[in-house]
């Protein structure tokens, strides 16, 4: 059974929004980036342009425009275009947006955006975000601007009331909504709009960190000298997220755990000193609004480096973690082959740590109790072939309910 946090959405997971680049005028050419996404596998791509108003409303499909890149003509002269991206990996696909770039400047302007102005700080209730001048062609005389409050995907925008500032403070009507900025570069009696790039949707003050769509975990063999891996899974949060590694060595029931260091590193070597305990990784992901732990399944315990008996997939857990429910323990894969099993249970903290043995717990399945409310629950699987014993604990049950 996988805790609730390991559960994950279809398609591939968007971690960077796609974006376009190029100068803003007819007769130039636009390229859209895919942005960064966290899947399955390969992910593919698929790419759609879209022609707005100058505003940025009324968008419709520009027809066979299905490349990366885009040719500005006449058609776009005054619009602003923006670019969908559809990604595909193993489990489905999703979509995510551009920014909107333009207006269209015409063939031969007087003034053109080179590039996109940017909108740089947290996207947050409460803080201020900038955006940048952008460039252009000639420099500007004079410059001007204007926030606009926006749906989700950064369209069907709306002048924000007296957001005429290069800075703009985030409100509570701002919550749920992108914000972008509408920079006017003027030279004698020519004018020429630019639009920024969109922040993410504005998110709740109280908001602290990123929120997980697929959990860590911890890959290798729990042997002396084998490397343990650590994959961070897929976080999405507002800005940059960051990751720091904690490493942890914990009795053989996966409790008095002591940290073994903490770097930025994914990977833990077991020493001869782990034998006979479990190792496990706290990882601390933080981001513009916060940070947040999340913890992986204990590993091991660790044998030794000339173990006779080792398991080769960890022992699982299937069935509901709920009081008067039924846990059942497959007890894994195993080199060579057990002769036999035994299995005790044990009760853990919601993280899976800190876990003690459940008195009279001694059979492959379990019917969680009322004791049990609020735990996750681990199973102990000890494999025996001939005089050879090696224990193995299977991932934590989400907390009993």
């Amino acid at each position: 059974m996988l805790p609730a946090a390991a559960a994950r959405a279809a398609g591939p997971i968007l971690q960077n929004a796609p974006s376009v680049i190029g100068t803003a005028a007819a007769g130039k050419l636009l390229t859209g980036l895919s942005g960064s996404w966290g899947g399955t596998g390969t992910i593919t791509y698929l790419f759609q342009w879209y022609r707005c108003n100058a505003a940025g409303g009324s968008c419709t499909v520009i027809h066979a425009a299905t490349s990366p890149t885009y040719a500005l003509d006449a058609r776009d002269v005054g619009k602003t275009l923006g670019l969908a991206v559809r990604a595909t990996d193993s489990n489905g696909t999703s979509s995510a947006y551009s920014s909107l770039v333009g207006p269209i400047a015409p063939k031969r302007p007087l003034l053109e955006s080179t590039a996109q102005p940017v909108v740089t700080g947290p996207p947050i209730e409460g803080k201020t975000v900038q955006v940048t001048t952008g460039t252009w062609s000639p420099t500007p005389a004079q410059l001007a601007y204007r926030w606009e409050r926006c749906n989700v995907h950064g369209r069907a925008c709306a002048a924000i009331p007296g957001a005429t500032a290069a800075s703009y403070t985030i409100t509570a009507a701002d919550v749920g909504h992108a914000l972008l900025a509408i920079v006017q570069g003027t030279n004698g009696s020519t004018i020429q709009n630019a639009f920024s790039t969109t922040t993410p949707p504005v998110v709740d003050g109280t908001l602290r960190g990123p929120r997980s769509t697929l959990a860590p975990t911890l890959s290798g063999p729990a042997v002396v000298g084998q490397q343990l891996t650590a994959t961070p899974g897929i976080w999405k949060g507002v800005g940059p997220i960051v990751f720091a590694y904690h490493w942890y060595s914990c009795d053989g029931s996966g409790g008095h755990c002591t940290l073994i260091r903490t770097s930025d590193g994914t990977a833990y070597t077991s020493a001869a000193g782990d034998v006979g305990r479990t190792i496990g990784l706290t990882l601390r992901v933080s981001d513009s609004t916060g940070a947040i732990s999340a913890y992986t399944a204990l590993v091991g315990p660790v044998a030794p480096a000339d173990a006779a008996l080792t398991p080769t997939t960890a022992p699982t857990i299937s069935g509901t973690a709920r009081v008067g429910g039924t846990l059942t323990a497959d007890p894994g894969v195993w080199t060579p082959s057990p002769a036999a099993f035994t299995y005790s249970w044990l009760r853990c903290n919601p993280n899976g740590r800190l876990c003690a043995p459940i008195p009279a717990a001694t059979r492959a399945s379990y019917r969680p109790t009322p004791d049990d409310r609020g735990h996750a629950l681990v199973a102990s699987v000890l494999a025996r072939v001939g005089s050879a014993t090696q224990a193995a604990l299977s991932a934590a049950t989400s907390p009993v309910t």
